[in-house]
């Protein structure tokens, strides 16, 4: 008689919830930088998202783009963030 296993690929490792970012009190004068995650289209939602967030006086930073969506931001990449009012990520497709 032969055996079978069967894995369970659930995640059984709880993790701790993260606390939302506090919301930017206005877009006025607000410091914006993106991650593109490089995947279709992706640089076009930025590039119609840019000008709108300027329209409202937001000053669009830079962009990182990774090089597949797979890959992780490095320590480089979130000291550049972090001199940012806030971050957004597109995720493409």
């Amino acid at each position: 008689m032969s055996t079978i296993t069967v894995v369970n690929p659930r995640m059984a490792v709880s993790m701790p919830a993260a606390p939302l970012a506090r919301p930017l009190p206005d877009l006025r004068g607000a410091r914006i930088a993106f991650i593109d995650n490089s995947k279709v289209n992706a640089d076009l939602f930025l590039g119609r998202v840019k000008p709108l967030l300027e329209r409202y006086g937001a000053q669009a930073g830079a962009t990182i783009r990774k090089l597949a969506p797979k890959d992780e931001l490095t320590a480089i990449d979130f000291s550049q963030l972090e001199r940012y009012d806030g971050v957004i990520q597109c995720l493409g497709d």
